[in-house]
């Protein structure tokens, strides 16, 4: 299954090029893409290309991320290299062609899969999406998990999250384990009382640290979705992933938002993960002794898996039969499902 995923200029999320994967392959696609990386490993995955195209629509999302900011245009504008227009990409070479927000007018009467993510799930678009897919589009992709479970019929919202990878995340990054929790930034930060200085942030970290009698770490991604910096902050996350690595633990409870794509990293590297029950990615991956309901339980939890060996093999081996499942095995279905479906579908018209 060939696949190509496509953003806009203005899009601070991905790659700031065009390339194609055969080009430049795992660790090549860090030296054009920086800040968070959601979408590495399902590029590394299912071997993407990337396309970049001209501005077409404005999200919530690119004016939060962008427009909002005197001088971020100019930044995204002046870095991105490759650029071509839609008309330009052959989507025929294509069995699926995915989109970051709405951006492309979907050609008729191919057999190409179109479909789309919103980049946030507070996007009126997204809420809009789960009711009616963008005109031309085959699949609007709810990562939030809050759509139709399996492919009924085309067009249609479905459930689908990112998907990672496993084996050329380990064989890049995989390294020996440390006695060490790592803890996710957004999890200081609301511990802190949504205080970012470094006195804040560290006095909330030496609370936890003392609960639960594990030395940790965290580090933000320097670039994530917003504000992209200039110049902007090349191989980032192939720092990131490097300093994870070593994690025996990660600790993603009690962040204030999202669906947990930060702990689903972790889990691809071999940390085990600490997760709560009201983010879709954390339920889908953490096995039940590390799922909490809140910041309260994490404690308890965490000092009952820290004091069984047993017990973390069993998590580990759990948590890689989810990750395998629910992140690669399945969407990956879906998508051919999809596939199988949008083919019969244009035969038949």
């Amino acid at each position: 299954m060939k696949v190509a995923f496509v953003k806009q200029q203005l899009d601070s999320f991905g790659p700031w090029s065009s390339v194609r994967y055969a080009d430049v392959g795992p660790d090549g696609l860090f030296d054009v893409w920086p800040g968070k990386v959601v979408l590495w490993q399902a590029t590394v995955q299912l071997q993407a290309d990337w396309y970049v195209v001209p501005q077409a629509i404005n999200t919530q999302y690119t004016f939060d991320s962008v427009l909002n900011d005197s001088g971020q245009a100019e930044i995204c504008q002046r870095y991105t290299r490759n650029m071509v227009r839609s008309s330009e990409i052959q989507f025929d070479e294509y069995d699926v062609v995915i989109s970051f927000d709405p951006v492309l007018q979907p050609l008729r009467g191919t057999r190409t899969l179109f479909a789309y993510y919103m980049h946030e799930h507070w996007d009126i678009s997204y809420f809009r999406s789960l009711h009616r897919v963008m005109h031309g589009y085959d699949l609007f992709f709810a990562h939030m998990m809050d759509a139709l479970p399996d492919v009924q019929r085309l067009p249609q919202a479905l459930s689908f999250p990112y998907i990672w990878n496993i084996e050329t995340t380990r064989r890049m990054f995989g390294v020996e384990k440390e006695p060490f929790a790592w803890i996710d930034y957004r999890t200081v930060v609301v511990l802190s009382g949504g205080g970012r200085t470094g006195e804040a942030v560290e006095g909330a970290m030496a609370r936890l640290q003392q609960m639960l009698g594990m030395p940790l770490r965290h580090r933000p991604l320097k670039a994530g979705l917003y504000r992209p910096a200039d110049p902007p902050l090349w191989g980032d996350a192939r720092g990131y992933f490097r300093e994870l690595a070593p994690a025996k633990y990660y600790i993603g409870v009690g962040r204030a938002s999202g669906g947990g794509q930060s702990l689903v990293d972790a889990a691809s590297l071999g940390a085990i993960c600490f997760g709560e029950k009201d983010k879709p990615f954390h339920r889908m991956l953490c096995h039940p002794a590390c799922l909490c309901d809140d910041m309260v339980d994490l404690p308890r939890q965490f000092r009952l898996v820290n004091a069984s060996h047993d017990l973390q093999i069993e998590i580990l081996a759990w948590q890689d039969r989810a990750l395998r499942a629910k992140f690669i095995d399945e969407p990956i279905a879906l998508l051919s499902e999809a596939v199988v479906k949008k083919t019969r579908l244009i035969r038949t018209q």
